[in-house]
């Protein structure tokens, strides 16, 4: 009998995606919708024992990135918060940071509080975590197939065209 597969960033982004594939049925939009998948999490084997993760909060703040933090009345009940002064593209990349941190590390402890220096300088233990959240978040926001086939209609066009 083998050992339990490490759940990983990328093999956590996989199954989520498959879900979603699943739940649209029809065909993915192009953009995954991260309000979807906040939803459906708690129904899935990553939620176990969670019964909300509560819509994300804009909060403003010049070293704040984003925070994922359990309701601390009611432990079946989280939430996320993101920087309402970064760019939209940032604010989704933190908020799909968040729901990996969710995924890979809240039974490790309850709040997270993300900003740009704890992936550059904090202490191992902290940087790996951020690592595995970033992980997660590039992978869901951009899946490697659907990466591979625009790389590959891309380097088409370019050779047929230049």
């Amino acid at each position: 009998m083998s050992a339990a597969q490490t759940l990983t960033g990328s093999i956590a982004s996989s199954h989520v995606i498959k879900w979603l594939r699943a739940w649209y049925s029809e065909g993915m939009p192009d953009a995954i919708d991260l309000d979807i998948v906040r939803q459906m999490l708690p129904d899935t084997p990553y939620g176990a024992g969670v019964r909300e993760i509560r819509p994300p909060m804009e909060i403003h703040g010049d070293t704040f990135e984003g925070m994922l933090a359990r309701d601390p009345d009611d432990h079946a009940v989280w939430g996320i918060a993101y920087n309402g002064k970064a760019r939209p593209e940032r604010q989704r990349f933190t908020i799909a940071h968040e729901l990996g941190h969710f995924i890979l590390h809240r039974n490790q402890q309850p709040s997270f509080n993300c900003d740009s220096q704890s992936v550059h300088t904090g202490i191992d233990g902290l940087r790996q975590i951020e690592r595995e959240a970033d992980e997660f978040a590039g992978n869901l926001l951009m899946p490697g197939d659907l990466l591979r086939d625009w790389i590959a209609l891309r380097s088409s066009f370019e050779l047929k065209y230049w």
